[in-house]
């Protein structure tokens, strides 16, 4: 792999913002669905949990990766942690379903910041963007792990309250971190198009994988509320989950030379295979083995694409493209589990559809994997 040498201590603190905002954001996330039945929601009302965090996160996405492309990353990393400490404030005063939804838009006014900034900033690190790349999703595998886990035990241990804002201490301290990085930064140009081979089945394996897989982290837990589950049971499952998609990254961070196409195709089946078993054992030990193979499938699966879908676009367009390619994760969420729920009925069938989506995202992932292996290098203008 093209490396260009070790991490800089610039790289690190990208990396170290991008784990606390990941903490705070993903922590949270698995026990939304159940803090909304606590507060009346229905099977509709919970899917809409995805419907309002994606809208405002798809609508801002055009703007903010022309202004990562004029050198404002690291500006637009500080006010998303920030606007995420404070959606988290607003959901641990909430008291009804409209304080939720309401601080669910302004998470995804702060995803649309935050995410893209930072995935466009480790793709301009010269020739050490392919390692950057894989290492900061690495830190997000490790936020996945941490995240649940604490907030879920400070769930357990305390209440809904302590928990929000635990979060939203740890999405502050990631801003204070974005403040001290510095972006590369570079003479700006027209750089040619982004629309690559690549970049396009990328984005599109993304989008189809994102809307089966959000359809399981708001369904799974709601399945679990309705049987009366305790909270140890979604938190085991996503944990676990957690884990093996940190083991999955961490191998690609460590490997050296892969070829980002052939993990990606292992990442699918994996997948594919986790979501047969959840759909028949949603709970139990059965279900911790289909967390472990969800895990490790998207633990391949995220940062190879990101490899082949950035990496294969000029850098001066490197900006518009993060804000496209990670917007397919937010169309997922908003199209994702209001249709799944739609089509499928219940919880549980929803599981059962979701298995089938997966399977679908077999056909890009298998033309991505004709385009050769992108190199963790700057391709030229």
């Amino acid at each position: 792999m093209g490396n260009g040498g070790r991490l800089t201590l610039n790289d690190w603190l990208l990396n170290l913002s991008t784990l606390l905002y990941v903490v705070s954001l993903l922590g949270v996330a698995p026990y939304l669905p159940r803090y909304a039945i606590s507060l009346g929601a229905s099977e509709l009302e919970v899917s809409m949990l995805a419907t309002s965090y994606a809208i405002t996160a798809v609508a801002l996405r055009l703007a903010v990766g022309g202004l990562n492309d004029r050198g404002y990353a690291g500006v637009l990393m500080v006010l998303g942690g920030l606007l995420n400490a404070l959606s988290l404030t607003l959901y641990s005063i909430s008291e009804s379903l409209s304080t939720l939804y309401a601080g669910r838009l302004l998470q995804g006014v702060s995803v649309a910041l935050f995410i893209p900034a930072s995935l466009y900033s480790a793709s301009v690190t010269g020739a050490r963007a392919q390692r950057v790349i894989v290492w900061r999703s690495t830190m997000w595998g490790l936020g996945s792990v941490l995240g649940p886990a604490v907030l879920g035990l400070t769930l357990q241990r305390l209440s809904w309250q302590p928990m929000f804002y635990l979060a939203a201490a740890t999405s502050a301290l990631s801003a204070l971190l974005a403040m001290q990085f510095k972006p590369e930064r570079f003479e700006a140009g027209d750089g040619g198009s982004i629309l690559t081979r690549p970049f396009l089945l990328a984005s599109l394996t993304l989008l189809t994988y994102v809307i089966a897989y959000q359809s399981l982290t708001y369904f799974l837990p709601s399945l679990h509320e309705v049987e009366g589950l305790p909270t140890a049971e979604t938190a085991a499952f996503f944990t676990v989950m957690a884990l093996a998609s940190l083991a999955s990254r961490t191998v690609l961070s460590i490997a050296g030379e892969f070829n980002p196409g052939n993990t990606a195709l292992a990442g699918v089946v994996a997948s594919i295979a986790g979501y047969t078993i959840v759909t028949l054992r949603p709970e139990g030990l059965e279900a911790l083995v289909a967390a472990t193979l969800v895990g490790l499938g998207l633990g391949l699966l995220f940062p190879s694409l990101q490899v082949i879908s950035l990496l294969g676009v000029p850098r001066q367009r490197r900006g518009m493209a993060s804000s496209i390619y990670t917007a397919m994760f937010d169309i997922g969420a908003l199209v994702g589990p209001p249709t799944v729920i739609a089509i499928a009925g219940g919880y549980r069938e929803s599981l059962a559809l979701s298995t089938l989506i997966t399977v679908t995202t077999l056909i890009p992932i298998t033309l991505l994997k004709t385009t050769g292996k992108p190199r963790g290098q700057e391709p030229q203008p």
